[in-house]
């Protein structure tokens, strides 16, 4: 039994792995007086390709692990596995690899193509992108083994709309797509849920043509991605999107790539090639913007002080908007009967300690 004190929410208890009690508590067990600090849920990131030196994607078990615990001492204690479009064999290992590799924080796996539009494919390689195929979709999740959550899609492409209608079991997400608004709204009508990280990798919304930014930010079925690094998307752009969905449709994600973590330089991972300048990665000798490199603790901080939201606004964006929108009641709350996923974060939004199912995870840079 553990008891934090002095939380915005009373005392918290955790005991086996889980939430025993939240409010007035009698102190039991070991005691953690958090001195101003905050106890947040742990963090859900449903868009995210690697990070501390290695790819969730290469097809290395080792380096799945890696980037999973990198994520992992930074708060994130439940992970998607992002799958960059690659040459089908390539997205085929890699899938096999996620599946192999059973990082304790990482929860699924998301397929960012290979059904996009060559016109929007920012990072991803031009010539593994394909029309929408089944007997692709079902190689792609037979060897996710299970894990498969999710799948951007462009939906304007030739059998886009048919694949969403018939596969529901799959959260499918519009992104990297071409389209003027029209096949998104077919899109979310057929039951596709997501919008990959809004603004990038798809026209802009004009006064004539809404495009899939606002779609989906009027389609309160819909929540949508958003990459809060400085470098994506403008204060502005993350505002509005915020005001017009409304702080429960959006989800802060990384879109995070190998290097995160590292610093500046030039780095190779998979088939990729990406230099590191001042914290943003571009695709070597290109202007074309390859992922991110920041954490989610990194949006959460950001969402704080840039946007000046509240911290229990921005903890619903980094962890209970994705948790509920993918059906994992279990966690991305302080509630009794959840997961014991917790993160300490410090005065000053520092992650201080991190908590997997009640297990205080070793690695962590903690002032306490």
């Amino acid at each position: 039994m553990i008891t934090f004190l002095n939380t915005h929410l009373g005392s918290v208890q955790i005991n086996n792995g889980v939430v025993a009690a939240v409010g007035l508590c009698e102190p039991q067990g070991e005691t953690i007086d958090l001195a101003g600090g905050r106890l947040l849920p742990g963090f859900v990131d449903t868009h995210c390709h690697g990070g501390g030196g290695a790819a969730l994607y290469s097809g290395n078990p080792d380096d799945v692990r890696q980037a999973a615990r990198a994520h992992l001492l930074h708060g994130t204690t439940t992970l998607i596995a992002s799958v960059a479009t690659m040459q089908l064999d390539r997205m085929l290992a890699a899938a096999a690899a996620i599946v192999e590799a059973a990082a304790p924080n990482l929860h699924g796996i998301h397929f960012e193509g290979p059904f996009l539009s060559p016109n929007r494919r920012g990072a991803q390689t031009a010539s593994a992108l394909l029309h929408p195929d089944e007997r692709v979709f079902t190689q792609l999740t037979e060897a996710a083994g299970g894990l498969a959550i999710s799948m951007t899609i462009a939906p304007e492409l030739p059998g886009a709309i048919d694949l969403i209608k018939n596969h529901p079991e799959l959260t499918f997400a519009v992104g990297h797509t071409d389209d003027d608004g029209t096949f998104t709204r077919q899109a979310f009508d057929a039951g596709a849920r997501t919008a990959t990280h809004l603004f990038n990798a798809m026209p802009p919304m004009t006064h004539r043509q809404p495009g899939p930014v606002g779609v989906a930010l009027l389609d309160d079925r819909i929540s949508c991605e958003l990459i809060a690094d400085g470098t994506h998307l403008s204060p502005e752009a993350l505002a509005v999107a915020l005001r017009t969905a409304g702080l429960d449709r959006g989800i802060l994600v990384t879109d995070a790539m190998a290097a995160t973590g590292l610093g500046d330089g030039d780095y190779a991972y998979a088939d990729r090639r990406v230099t590191v300048h001042d914290r943003v990665a571009k695709l070597h000798g290109t202007n074309t913007l390859a992922g991110s490199v920041h954490f989610l603790a990194d949006a959460l901080a950001y969402a704080v002080r840039t946007l000046r939201l509240t911290v229990p606004q921005a903890t619903a964006l980094v962890s209970t908007n994705a948790a509920n929108h993918y059906g994992w009641h279990d966690r991305g709350t302080l509630a009794v009967g959840n997961r014991a996923d917790l993160v300490l974060l410090s005065a000053d939004l520092e992650v201080e300690q991190v908590y997997l199912a009640g297990v205080r995870q070793p690695g962590v840079d903690s002032g306490r």
